[in-house]
């Protein structure tokens, strides 16, 4: 099987990748082993953690951070990428977006965290005076969302110290079904039967009871993501016009249908350029010949070589098993790339729980223009993008998806001026 470009991952980061090679008339296979980070995110996309418009911090901290990957893209090309996924998300439906500066989106559990891009149905807190009554719901029996802990944290927010935050559970008897076994009570489970079943007038009801029991006006709603595994603007949009309130979602614990919804998004756009997507083809190994990759082995087995002219590699960190932790440090399992680690296991990790952890920062070396290095040379056709890439740190920078996508979208066009 011959492609021109073959893209290993199906996360943001080989998405990024794939959309521009096939927006630009390439014949792209991504080969995804299975879910990828998508599918635990918050549908979220961060760019940097800093005061102010994180665009404009993007030339100091480049400049103060010379072996990040966001060095190897540049602050402009940066930002193209990310406009350029705001453009295919909003092709499929969902509609991402920022201000001038980071806000401040809720999280599962009422604490704000700092994003660049969100989906416009997500939960965040304002810079403008939130509501005086807020009520958080969740399907009685659901285990991935606890309002009261939400509202607890929710409340020690300094802006929300005028704000009556309620609790409330959504009584469905059509849920009943899952009472049976709480392992499968997950907000996948809630969305799929939510999709073949019409739940929009039991639901308005159960949103109608609760601020009506409010004892003053409630207007402002905010559910767990499990109305739907697909678009969901529709069916919130009824929602608000039976009610009467605004509703927003927030995200649950994994999975997550917000990060799984912008994966499908993305997918859905992918295909509908011409892309070919596998699930659960993972990639074993590699036939290289000299600096180039020829071809992929699968899981398929050796008698399949996956050929093109160029590669991507987006496989993911230690989550997704794109590296592997041995006793005598980490590896790239595929093309035994060079990585940067550390072979002292005790040094891996801060002993704070949220201190900054070194294995964060572990990953594949590249050049700079992406290629992936292996004995100090670059493989010519090999380019490396996302979580896979060494010296970021995702966490403590708030950098994560924001990479992911910056490098994919420059490993493509890397690729694109090649043919030039």
């Amino acid at each position: 099987m011959t492609f021109d470009c073959i893209i290993i991952g199906g996360g943001v980061a080989g998405l990024s990748a794939g959309l521009r090679l096939a927006e630009a008339g390439r014949k792209t296979l991504i080969m995804a082993s299975g879910q990828s980070a998508l599918h635990f995110s918050s549908g979220s996309v961060d760019l940097l953690d800093v005061p102010g418009d994180p665009r404009a911090a993007l030339p100091a901290f480049i400049d103060a951070h010379p072996d990040h990957p966001y060095a190897r893209v540049g602050a402009d090309h940066i930002i193209a990428s990310l406009q350029a996924l705001q453009a295919h998300c909003a092709a499929e439906g969902l509609i991402l977006q920022h201000g001038e500066r980071n806000h401040q989106r809720i999280t599962p559990i009422g604490t704000l965290k700092a994003t660049w891009l969100s989906p416009d149905n997500c939960a965040i807190a304002g810079e403008a005076v939130q509501p005086d009554t807020l009520l958080l719901a969740t399907p009685e029996g659901f285990r991935d969302f606890h309002p009261a802990l939400a509202a607890a944290n929710l409340a020690r927010q300094p802006g929300f110290a005028h704000c009556r935050i309620l609790t409330g559970e959504l009584r469905l008897p059509q849920l009943a079904e899952f009472s049976r076994n709480p392992h499968e009570f997950r907000s996948a489970d809630i969305a799929r039967l939510c999709d073949r079943h019409d739940l929009l007038a039991d639901l308005a009801a159960e949103i109608s009871r609760l601020t009506h029991q409010a004892q003053g006006p409630c207007r402002h709603v905010i559910l767990p993501a499990c109305l739907t595994l697909g678009r969901v603007d529709e069916r919130l949009h009824e929602l608000e016009k039976r009610t009467g309130c605004t509703i927003r979602e927030v995200a649950t614990m994994p999975p997550s249908l917000l990060g799984m919804r912008m994966q499908e998004a993305l997918r859905r756009r992918f295909v509908a350029l011409g892309g070919t997507f596998l699930t659960s083809e993972r990639v074993l190994g590699a036939r290289c010949i000299g600096d180039r990759v020829q071809g992929l082995y699968s899981q398929n087995g050796e008698d399949l070589l996956f050929e093109a002219e160029h590669f991507i590699l987006a496989s993911g960190s230690f989550f997704s098993r794109g590296l592997e932790s041995r006793l005598r440090g980490i590896r790239e399992p595929i093309f035994g790339a060079d990585v940067h680690g550390s072979s002292e296991r005790d040094r891996w990790a801060d002993q704070r729980l949220f201190g900054r952890h070194p294995f964060l920062g572990f990953g594949v070396k590249t050049d700079e223009r992406l290629r992936v290095l292996r004995e100090g040379q670059p493989l010519a056709n090999l380019y490396g993008a996302g979580s896979v890439l060494a010296h970021y740190d995702p966490v403590q920078e708030g950098s994560g998806s924001g990479v992911a996508i910056a490098t994919g979208w420059q490993a493509a066009g890397h690729i694109l001026s090649e043919a030039l």
